[in-house]
């Protein structure tokens, strides 16, 4: 079973972890989300209005120092954190990331290894009353057309074109009845969105069509969906996840029932496919810690990851490694903990 390697406290609850993909680092974002409560001096009754959901990013660096050490480089206050994920490829001749936030923005921010300020404001779209629970970009195998799909908790799902220092609606529409916890591109055709909401429902869109009609919709998750992501190595595949505890591969030609199916407990709210192997899956089981999978034939799991004391909710592999196995960053949300481990499978 894999240890840990070195672990630190991101002071606000941590849900979200981006290893940064370009070139030979270990560099990563860490996103936080905290609801600070108002002091009340007058003796007033207080409600959950009255609180103010703040966040934090960091860039940590995970670096070789008699063993693996992480050294904070940058940190930037923002409103809470729900997701980040990387550009995989240059937008604009730009190394882009996008923050889904609380205050119900998307934001976008360059990075510049150059510089001693890594993380600079790109674009915002404006706040609004649903909060922004998740954002995928189209551009992971096809660099061309770059677009970003964002998910909301009023169930209403966004697509935005890059402009030079903006964001840009393009679609937009009701997708699910509650809370859409998660959207995500197929990358191997970006004319197909998925989405996931709490009302239990995966569904897919063709963006030809709009946001109007589902080109399919599967109630075979028992809860809500809370993540999805397209296999970059292989077409016609995708994997997602569930509170119901259950990470189910498709085959994207065939979506009354999916190929695959594994009951891996605790709810899962996000999964990763490896950076170079087609049959490795990374999973955030919530309530019942952090699991590597085997898709070769079956799911199986095949090791975990089972240091964090709170909600494993962020998790990602490192993009580059010279060794058989891989850094594996991992967070978890009450506790406020990130740790770094390997991959020894």
């Amino acid at each position: 079973m894999p240890t840990s390697l070195y672990s630190f406290d991101t002071e606000y609850c941590a849900d979200s972890l981006e290893f940064y993909p370009f070139g030979e680092t270990r560099r990563f974002l860490v996103g936080t989300y905290q609801l600070l409560q108002p002091s009340n001096t007058d003796g007033t009754e207080l409600s959950s209005k009255d609180s103010q959901r703040v966040g934090r990013i960091y860039v940590c660096d995970a670096i070789t120092n008699e063993g693996i050490q992480i050294v904070e480089k940058q940190r930037i206050e923002t409103s809470a954190i729900f997701d980040i994920k990387w550009a995989y490829n240059l937008v604009a001749d730009k190394e882009l990331a996008g923050i889904a936030c609380a205050d119900g923005s998307l934001a976008i921010y360059s990075a510049n290894t150059q510089s001693d300020t890594f993380l600079t404001h790109f674009a915002t779209t404006e706040t609004q009353p649903s909060m922004c629970c998740s954002l995928d970009w189209s551009n992971r195998l096809t660099p061309n057309d770059p677009r970003v799909v964002a998910s909301y908790s009023d169930g209403s799902l966004q697509v935005f074109g890059i402009g030079e220092s903006e964001l840009q609606a393009t679609e937009q529409g009701q997708g699910h009845e509650l809370e859409a916890w998660i959207s995500a591109f197929d990358y191997w055709d970006t004319s197909r969105v998925y989405s996931g909401g709490d009302d239990a429902m995966f569904k897919g869109w063709d963006l030809r069509m709009g946001f109007q009609t589902p080109i399919f919709s599967s109630r075979r998750h028992q809860a809500g969906v809370c993540s999805i992501q397209s296999n970059f190595h292989q077409q016609n595949m995708v994997a997602t996840g569930s509170y119901d505890e259950h990470v189910f591969v498709w085959d994207t030609r065939n979506m009354r029932v999916p190929m695959k199916e594994l009951n891996v407990g605790g709810g899962v709210w996000r999964l990763k496919w490896h950076p170079k192997r087609a049959d490795r899956l990374l999973v955030a089981a919530m309530y019942n810690g952090f699991h590597i999978l085997d898709t070769s034939d079956s799911l199986r799991l095949c090791g975990s990851f089972m240091d964090h004391e709170s909600i494993a909710y962020g998790a990602d592999w490192c993009q580059h490694s010279d060794k058989a196995d891989w850094l594996v960053g991992t967070c978890s949300f009450y506790d406020h903990i990130v740790h770094i481990w390997h991959d020894d499978i």
